[in-house]
């Protein structure tokens, strides 16, 4: 734990060398990316710390994802495209929504003067990404070739399947966080705020810790700081 409070603190300090070219797509993406695993990596230890079990597969899911966007994207800068494809995508389903006029929480966007236009301008986007192919079948990169562009497939059939168990209110996942079963299996005790048993999120905190310490290894030789050395690999 100590470690990885270590590893936050060494990122934080770190973050004024890196010199960011505002105007350009890829770095403001890889930045972002960054700064996520660093946020990430505080909650998660906040959280494992106050013992509010519930929400860590959750967040640690978030830092997962994060960290296979950045790798992605730091290997391959045309990885950006897939990512402007996801958010066109995902914001274009949401404003062909409000433009029916029919949601109520969506009124506010289903007012705006120019929900056509912008709808008419996501399409075309989509329409020039698929053309370079950035779509498949018009839809976007899903989570597994993600994973498997990151050459991380063992990662996605463990971790990640775990953890979108408890993201999903999986049955077995209910069951693990307020049920205590007896020897036999066949019956149980309900428990709330289940105690937290020793060690039980060292792996999450190993591999936020390694997702952590590479991110800061890549980016700061990317942007060439001269401290990569400052997180060795």
């Amino acid at each position: 734990m100590e470690t990885y409070k270590n590893e936050i603190k060494d990122a934080q300090n770190y973050i004024k060398h890196l010199k960011v070219d505002k105007s350009h797509p890829w770095h403001r993406s890889l930045i972002a990316l960054y700064l996520s695993l660093i946020e990430y990596s505080d909650a998660l230890i906040c959280l494992v710390e106050n013992e509010k079990s519930i929400a860590v597969p959750v967040v640690f899911r978030g830092l997962l994802e994060a960290y296979v966007d950045f790798k992605n994207l730091s290997e391959d800068k045309t990885y950006g495209y897939h990512m402007e494809a996801i958010f066109a995508y995902n914001w274009l389903k949401s404003l062909e929504e409000a433009s029916k006029n029919q949601n109520a929480y969506l009124a506010l966007t289903a007012s705006e003067p120019n929900l056509s236009a912008t709808i008419q301008e996501l399409k075309a986007k989509l329409a020039e990404l698929k053309a370079k192919g950035y779509l498949k079948k018009n839809k976007p990169f899903p989570v597994f070739k993600k994973f498997e562009k990151a050459g991380m497939i063992e990662e996605y059939n463990s971790f990640y399947n775990y953890l979108c168990t408890h993201s999903h209110n999986d049955i077995g996942s209910l069951a693990e966080r307020f049920f205590v079963f007896n020897e036999a299996g066949n019956n149980f005790e309900i428990t709330l705020f289940k105690e937290q048993v020793d060690d039980e999120f060292d792996s999450y905190l190993t591999m936020g810790w390694a997702c952590l310490r590479n991110g800061s290894h890549i980016i700061h030789a990317l942007l060439e700081t001269g401290y990569e050395s400052k997180f060795p690999v």
